[in-house]
């Protein structure tokens, strides 16, 4: 039975090797089978969102350079359709984990400046924060909000935040 093995293996062997010399004699080369990625299905790249790299800034450990991507999750939550809004107040709600008080309250000023169907859920959660300077921005924000103001100028908090 050892000796049956491994006579079927040295088949396989025999016939691989025959079936690469093959295909490497003829012009269908291993070299002209295109790589994975360029196969419709099985190798799309997926496209990446500017919110996706955002969010990855959003983790950096320099102050500025999360400040920074705020700063443009602003500007995005400003224009674009219904799809990207609600996707840069996702990510504003999820930079309210910041450790730094000043940075949420930077993004409280960018959700109180968006419309409130998407702001709203992240500014109730923002009441909860445990630093008093955020809870007074949120008020200030839906209060500004409320009035017709943008929130941003006119907030006497919002000295604190780049």
């Amino acid at each position: 039975m050892k000796m049956r093995l491994g006579h079927r293996a040295k088949r396989i062997a025999l016939a691989f090797l025959l079936s690469v010399s093959v295909l490497a004699s003829t012009s269908c080369g291993l070299r002209t089978v295109p790589p994975i990625r360029f196969l419709p299905i099985l190798g799309k790249e997926k496209a990446v969102q500017t919110t996706d790299v955002l969010m990855r800034m959003l983790k950096d450990r320099d102050r500025s350079v999360r400040a920074g991507a705020v700063d443009l999750l602003g500007e995005l939550g400003q224009t674009g359709d219904k799809n990207g809004k609600k996707e840069v107040a996702r990510v504003l709600g999820l930079a309210m984990k910041d450790h730094d008080p000043g940075l949420r309250v930077q993004v409280v000023q960018k959700l109180g400046a968006m419309d409130a169907e998407f702001a709203n859920k992240y500014l109730i959660k923002a009441l909860k924060d445990p630093h008093p300077i955020v809870r007074a921005e949120v008020l200030t924000v839906i209060a500004n909000r409320e009035r017709g103001d943008s929130g941003l100028p006119g907030s006497p908090l919002s000295q604190i935040a780049p």
